[in-house]
């Protein structure tokens, strides 16, 4: 039988270098893996516990562990200012390295200026005119806020009542509303503009008034079948049983 000593020559090659190469990556998996799958192993790093410790401790515990770092600060009365009240992740938990570690921070008990401690009883205002009260008040050191209107027996431009009431603890950063009246005669005049002549008709019957003259103009600057304008205008005090003259936007026929 022939061999041809080429081919036979080259098998051995190929089958001396197959087995080489298959001890050289056995090699590798035996010496090189572990070393790389404890490295990736070493990454993960444990979360420190640094409840209870002031920030900069805290701080300097978390770099040393190769994570960093975020407070939020709140106050609170119970724990001392710069300790650490919470931390997330929890302590053990394991992080990849350079991980943030999210922490909240007392302030200590909220501060107060003198100011807004000092507390003042308002005073009865009841039946001073609006300047004298506004300036009774504020040599109480009380600042007067809005000023509201309303129907009443008393004389018109007394003050009928206060909110908060008279003997009321106040700090000086709350405003006094003063309820002024405007007699037993006379009403305000409520806001009846964009309302439909039936709406219109309603809320001025409420108000103890009644509609006076309607005009009807065409203007295509507004929208159709309310009314534009008023007179009297709203706000003002008119005799209780008063007409309201209107005008409506009406769509050409």
């Amino acid at each position: 039988m022939y061999y041809d000593r080429s081919s036979v020559k080259t098998f051995w090659i190929s089958f001396l270098t197959s087995i080489i190469v298959s001890a050289i990556v056995s090699f590798s998996i035996v010496y090189y893996i572990p070393d790389f799958l404890e490295q990736i192993e070493e990454e993960k790093i444990e979360v420190p516990d640094v409840e209870g410790l002031d920030l900069k401790t805290a701080e300097m515990v978390v770099d040393r562990s190769g994570l960093s770092l975020v407070a939020e600060r709140v106050n609170d009365p119970n724990v001392e200012k710069d300790r650490v009240i919470y931390q997330n992740p929890a302590p053990g938990t394991e992080l990849d390295k350079g991980g943030i570690i999210k922490v909240v921070v007392s302030e200590g008990p909220p501060t107060t200026t003198e100011e807004e401690e000092e507390e003042i009883i308002i005073p009865d205002v009841t039946g001073f005119e609006l300047n004298q009260a506004r300036v009774y008040l504020s040599e109480k050191g009380i600042t007067v806020g809005k000023v509201e209107k309303k129907i009443s027996s008393e004389p018109e431009g007394e003050v009928i009542s206060t909110v908060p009431e008279p003997g009321t603890k106040i700090t000086k950063d709350v405003h006094v509303k003063l309820i002024i009246s405007i007699g037993p005669g006379k009403v305000v005049v409520p806001n009846i503009k964009r309302l439909s002549l039936f709406q219109a008709e309603r809320r001025l019957s409420d108000n103890g008034l009644k509609m006076g003259n309607v005009r009807e103009i065409t203007s295509p600057e507004y929208p159709f079948d309310v009314i534009i304008f008023q007179d009297p205008e709203s706000g003002e005090m008119i005799e209780k049983g008063s007409s309201v003259n209107v005008t409506i936007n009406r769509e050409a026929s």
